[in-house]
């Protein structure tokens, strides 16, 4: 094999037999084409020439002469050209040209120079041949199924194509390339990246071509011979390697880089292919786990289901999820323990996660700006935002533990379990303000209950500590042009608090303007100026026009709008009540204060008066005007007339002649608002309690939204209740089959009937799984198909209890269905023929003009209850749950059928289905 000559010597040796003459002429005109010296010398000559150290630099073979066979395997492993100088074409593989014995010297020459550039005929006829075979070989390489089959046949090609008789497939693993296939025992299992031929290429991502290792800086330097490697895919490298140093030629070179390009494709086919199995089973069992999650009730019962399956679905050995707190994040649930419970709070990557609520991916934390490792050995690292304030994390000591797809799996993993959280957050906010908001109604009717302005200031700042759960918190009142401090949350005066002018200070500002202030922190506000410097945030709530209302607390964020909303909603309370006790004397002087403290009510309101036990409209807020869509033109109208619905009028009228006995009300009603029928709590308070009275005050507080999620929660919860009462139905018929099949095994001691008891617990098993997923699909069909419904129809009559009765089946009878429904629907048709139709009924099913008919000879049913017998809970006979036929109808209509049932030819039922 010819190639690529280190310091190649210009001289020409030409080699004859005995008695072969060459022209001195001939030969001084080759050495003048040459530009070198040409020598003469016979076979054994040759041999001589070839083991000394003086080697020439081409070979000329004249007049074919008996080349001896050590000179022959000399020439065959030499990187010299050798031509052929005779009158016809050697056959020799050693010989890379050919020029015919009458041509001259020039010719000679200039074959010579194409021979020492591998581009004679002869060579490039070789190369055809191998570039040839090698493209046949690649549909084998194409299609190879796995990655080590790949590589074994990519060894075997190269040996039997390329005649590359030492090659090796290495793959980067941990700093190392590995050898997962060689042709050869004698090449290393792993060679280190650095210092080696192989890592250089890898590094590179280029084709390293080494004529003479030897001359090379290497790690090893007792490496000869020459070598070629290239790099594929992004963590592999092709070697071929000779003992001898310029062993390959230019050619050789390109046939391995084409080898390895074929080589590449296949396996980033292959990877691809693997990494999307790998996908679709990752994806297919975070699916199948994302119940699990939907069905948390706890945030520790998520947070815990999340590492689990991170560790069983997703292969994340080590992670966990921790909650950002002030000044650290703690540890809610860990797949290791040895994570540490607690991290500083501005911990590396779980920081940047947290503020920024982004994921990050780090290969290897050693030098990244970010990441940080908690033990100095975890090396790689996956960070994703969970809701709220927690953070996910999973660690791998190894660098490039992670890659992209990790990473979206674990967002979706993550996704799940956000949504959940969610909503578990915002059922317990709901319960949470559903409390607040009855207790706030409670402390409101303590309010109105109040006899003193000192009670009912005592009692404001009782409601603020337990309803709302301001530790700390101050009323203040006017009195003149001043803001005059009076109680605090400990029910005394305020230590250290002094009267403020109207336009002071952040109190100032709230009472001036009637509206509220939300302040998350202190430091932003310039107007806000604390009694103690230790405070940082604060709420302040006008209470009406008659002073301001403050709760204040040690760290920043600690109120949100719902804590301002909540002390509206008190202090409007605590308004109205001021209000009341101080005006007591004057009624006059009363009403008229009232009435502008009327305005300020956040919620509809009137006030009335009893006239014939009828609530006549004396005034009404503006709140009251926009919820219910009435003006000044209902004033001296009776409320009912305008906004009790017809049902609720005997409701009112019961609540009328509480009021005119002095009772106060609280109740949830429904009403006609200018948006239709909404749902309110409505407080009536009369003018005085325990009397017999003329008139009140009554408050409308909007729960629509509230009421709808519970109506909704209720209509879920008979759902499931039906639901539930579905399962146990269904599963009776194969548990009566299981339970009589294996008393039969029992007393017979066959235990052939345990295999009808083992299809039948098949059958529950199935029955269980399609329920659970119409519970979590809310649907009662799957994907349909073309069934045969005469083979569902016999396999539902084997998995019910018939006793003596018999079945007949018309034979190609087909329906589009889900095959599981159409076979639940004929085994509860069949079960009530059983249980209505008499001790041995036959049963038929057969088609109909649109669709199919199931009939029995039984007494029938008759015409007046054939359509309530489809309904829940009706059933004619003792013990049944009238659940079968409701069944029926529901997986009909699910499949978009209509069912009826008529009298059969023999009287019996006959259940009709339209499928078309």
């Amino acid at each position: 094999m010819s190639g690529s000559v280190a310091e190649p010597s210009p001289s020409v040796l030409l080699v004859a037999d005995d008695g072969v003459s060459i022209s001195e002429e001939f030969t001084v005109a080759l050495g003048d084409s040459v530009d070198g010296d040409t020598e003469t010398t016979t076979p054994a000559g040759l041999e001589r020439a070839l083991d000394g150290r003086d080697r020439p630099g081409a070979v000329v073979l004249v007049d074919g002469p008996q080349v001896p066979a050590a000179a022959r395997e000399a020439l065959d492993v030499a990187t010299l050209p050798v031509v052929a100088y005779a009158d016809r074409e050697p056959t020799e593989a050693y010989v890379d040209g050919y020029v015919d014995r009458g041509s001259d010297a020039e010719r000679l020459a200039a074959e010579i120079e194409r021979a020492r550039d591998g581009e004679t005929r002869r060579q490039l006829r070789a190369a055809r041949r191998r570039v040839t075979r090698l493209h046949e070989a690649t549909a084998e390489i194409a299609a190879v199924d796995s990655v080590d089959g790949l590589f074994e046949l990519t060894v075997a090609i190269a040996g039997r194509v390329l005649s590359f008789d030492h090659c090796a497939i290495g793959i980067e693993e941990d700093g190392e390339l590995v050898a997962h296939e060689r042709s050869t025992d004698w090449l290393p299992a792993q060679v280190p990246i650095e210092g080696t031929l192989a890592g250089r290429a890898y590094r590179r991502g280029q084709t390293m071509y080494v004529a003479d290792v030897e001359a090379e800086e290497l790690s090893n330097s007792e490496a000869t011979g020459s070598s070629i490697t290239v790099p594929f895919g992004d963590d592999a490298v092709f070697q071929a390697v000779a003992r001898r140093p310029h062993a390959f030629d230019e050619t050789d070179r390109e046939l391995a880089e084409l080898l390895a390009m074929h080589v590449g494709q296949s396996y980033r086919r292959l990877r691809a292919q693997a990494d999307l199995t790998r996908r679709e089973r990752v994806m297919t069992e975070l699916h199948e786990a994302a119940p699990r999650l939907v069905d948390a009730e706890r945030e520790t019962e998520l947070f815990e289901l999340t590492v689990e399956i991170a560790e069983r679905v997703l292969s994340f050995d080590r992670s966990a999820v921790y909650a950002a707190e002030s000044d650290r994040f703690r540890r809610c649930a860990a797949s290791d323990d040895d994570l540490p419970a607690e991290l500083p709070r501005e911990f590396g990557a779980m920081a940047v996660t947290h503020d920024e609520g982004r994921s990050i991916l780090v290969d290897d934390m050693i030098g990244h700006p970010v990441a940080q490792s908690h033990d100095g050995e975890s090396r790689s690292l996956i960070s994703v935002p969970f809701a709220g304030n927690a953070v996910f994390q999973a660690v791998k000591n190894e660098p490039g533990g992670f890659d992209e797809g990790d990473l979206e799996f674990a967002e979706l993993l993550v996704s799940y379990a956000t949504v959940t959280r969610e909503r578990i957050r915002s059922e317990a906010a709901l319960r949470a303000a559903r409390e607040t908001t009855e207790r706030l109604h409670v402390a409101a009717t303590d309010l109105a209950a109040a006899e003193s302005e000192e009670q009912l200031l005592d009692r404001a700042v009782e409601a603020a500590r337990d309803v709302l759960s301001f530790d700390k918190s101050t009323m203040s009142l006017r009195e003149g042009e001043m803001l005059v401090p009076v109680i605090d949350s400990d029910g005394s005066l305020p230590n250290g608090s002094r009267p403020m002018d109207l336009d002071e200070g952040i109190a100032g500002k709230t009472y001036r303007t009637g509206e509220s202030i939300l302040i998350e922190d202190v430091a932003d506000r310039d107007d806000a100026v604390p009694v103690r410097r230790e405070y940082r945030s604060a709420v302040s709530v006008p209470i009406g026009d008659l002073g301001v209302f403050q709760a204040v607390a040690t760290e920043p964020g600690a109120f949100d709008r719902d804590d301002l909303t909540n002390a509206e909603l008190l202090m409007a309370h605590v308004a109205v009540s001021l209000v009341r006790v101080r005006a007591e004397a004057d009624l006059r002087a009363e009403r008229d204060r009232l009435s502008a403290l009327f305005e300020n009510v956040p919620d509809a309101a009137l006030s009335f008066e009893l006239v014939d036990g009828e609530p006549i409209i004396v005034a009404i807020n503006s709140a009251f005007e926009e919820t219910f869509g009435l003006g000044e033109e209902v004033l001296g109208e009776c409320v009912d007339d305008h906004i009790v619905p017809e049902e609720a009028e005997p409701e009112a009228a019961e609540f009328n002649d509480r009021l005119a006995n002095g009772e106060s009300i609280r109740q949830e009603v429904r009403r006609e608002t200018a948006d239709g029928l909404r749902d309110f709590l409505m407080y009536v308070v009369p003018l005085e309690l325990d009397a017999e009275n003329l008139g009140g005050y009554a408050i409308y507080s909007d729960i629509t939204e509230r009421r709808e999620r519970e109506r909704t929660l209720q209509r879920q919860n008979e759902r499931l209740d039906e639901f539930a009462s579905v399962v146990s139905h269904d599963l009776r018929n194969p548990l009566s089959v299981a339970e009589g099949y294996l008393e039969l095994a029992r007393e017979t001691g066959d235990t052939d009937h345990l295999d009808t008891v083992a299809d039948a617990v098949e059958r529950m098993r199935d029955l269980v799984d399609d329920l659970l997923r119409l519970a979590r699909e809310g649907r009662v069909v799957g994907d349909t198909e073309r069934v045969d419904a005469a083979a569902a129809a016999r396999a539902a009559w084997r998995g019910v209890d018939t006793g003596d009765a018999t079945l007949t089946v018309e034979d190609d009878l087909a329906v589009e269905a889900d095959e599981e429904r159409l076979r639940e629907l004929f085994e509860n048709l069949f079960r009530n023929s059983v249980e209505h139709a008499g001790s041995a009924p036959t049963v038929r099913v057969e088609s109909a003009a649109t669709g199919f008919a199931v009939t029995d000879d039984g007494p029938g049913i008759d015409p007046e209850r054939r359509e309530e017998v489809f309904d829940v809970g009706v059933s004619s006979v003792e013990n049944g749950t009238g659940f079968g036929l409701a069944i029926v109808r529901r997986i009909a209509e699910a499949h978009g059928w209509s069912v009826s049932v008529t009298a059969g030819d023999d009287g019996g039922a006959r259940f009709e289905f339209v499928t078309r």
